[in-house]
């Protein structure tokens, strides 16, 4: 008779994974690929067996019409060292699991993906159970057999437009982790969650809900203290404005008219965080007549700002070290052209959207 004891697992069923990598101290390794390797207990296998077989995705063929295919891969995240299948996680690498998805969706949107991508492929579940039961509790419902449910593969997840690949930033990160009680490391984990809740296509995320969690990103990770100018400020010293494209205004501060001179990248943030005032107060928002585009538009172009702004955290905390004073320079300078270049490619192909 099987054991009466819990077990947990974590695990990321759609995952653009081509095989198993190391980020911190924990791995993410395939499933079906390294089941017999990695887990001992054989009623543990059998458990995670029936549960991954009911995971599938929706296919057709001519011949076969529609039907549902069995997922060909699941992968498993879990620390380096640690049977599966032994015991729970502790409270502390749970936390630590979720910000490995967390890492990962920012990478693979921000640094590896070639068209606007989402978060949802790096969905992270926890399993827990008893081999003594074969019941399943899903969103309140307890089940009393895993054959009861069957989950489908979301249409929204577009798997081929994006990959991961183990970037520098993505070792970084995982490396931050160890020093995760720290304010500034701290701030760039909640970031990256934020980010990661941003960047969905659920269909109970709205436009409004995702533009208010794309300006939480920056509030935690620079702490401006809930105002545009002191926003835009912040951009301004973390991102260093190069000559080209400065943009002059006048502006409210203080009640008063103010001149002030910033790059385009720093007014994209300013007129962010007055979108997100917008809302908040219940304007009505029409994003085909908004400046800088869709909400798309402005996640794609935050992830690249956002992840100029972590390297830069992480080099506060000797995380991500420049080659040199003046590369570094160099660096700062390319990117704030780069940023603003980028920000006038994205402002101009929406304008060419709106008038086709």
């Amino acid at each position: 008779m099987p054991e009466n004891r819990l077990f947990q697992v974590a695990y990321m069923p759609y995952a653009p994974i081509k095989e198993r990598l190391q980020i911190g101290n924990y791995e993410v390794w395939p499933y079906y690929k390294d089941v017999t390797s990695r887990i001992e207990n054989k009623d543990v296998i059998e458990r995670l067996n029936r549960l991954f077989g009911c995971y599938n995705e929706r296919k057709f063929e001519k011949e076969k019409g529609g039907y549902d295919k069995p997922l060909d891969e699941i992968f498993i995240v879990s620390p380096t060292g640690l049977e599966t299948g032994f015991g729970t996680l502790t409270q502390d690498q749970e936390d630590e699991i979720r910000s490995i998805s967390h890492i990962m969706a920012f990478c693979a949107i921000n640094e590896c993906a070639f068209v606007t991508s989402v978060a949802d492929t790096f969905i992270l579940h926890f399993y827990n159970f008893d081999l003594a039961s074969s019941t399943i509790r899903l969103w309140h419902t307890l089940f009393t057999h895993l054959e009861m449910v069957k989950f489908m593969k979301p249409y929204y997840l577009p798997a081929p437009l994006i990959k991961f690949d183990k970037t520098d930033l993505c070792d970084a990160l995982g490396k931050a982790l160890e020093r995760k009680n720290r304010d500034r490391i701290r701030r760039v984990f909640r970031t990256l969650e934020l980010f990661y809740h941003t960047a969905t296509y659920h269909e109970m995320m709205t436009d409004e809900h995702r533009l208010l969690s794309l300006v939480m990103c920056f509030e935690v990770l620079l702490n401006f203290g809930g105002k545009k100018t002191k926003f835009a400020d912040k951009i301004k010293t973390r991102i260093d404005n190069y000559r080209p494209q400065m943009e002059p205004r006048t502006v409210k501060i203080s009640n008063r008219d103010a001149d002030v001179t910033h790059s385009k990248t720093a007014w994209w943030a300013y007129d962010l965080y007055d979108l997100r005032s917008a809302i908040i107060h219940g304007k009505p928002v029409n994003w085909r007549l908004e400046k800088y585009g869709d909400i798309w538009t402005r996640i794609e172009f935050g992830g690249v700002l956002l992840r100029k702004l972590v390297k830069k955290a992480l080099g506060e905390e000797g995380l991500w070290l420049p080659d040199s004073d003046e590369g570094a320079r160099e660096d700062a300078i390319l990117e704030a052209e780069a940023l603003d270049n980028l920000l006038a490619q994205k402002l101009s192909e929406f304008q060419e959207r709106r008038r086709s």
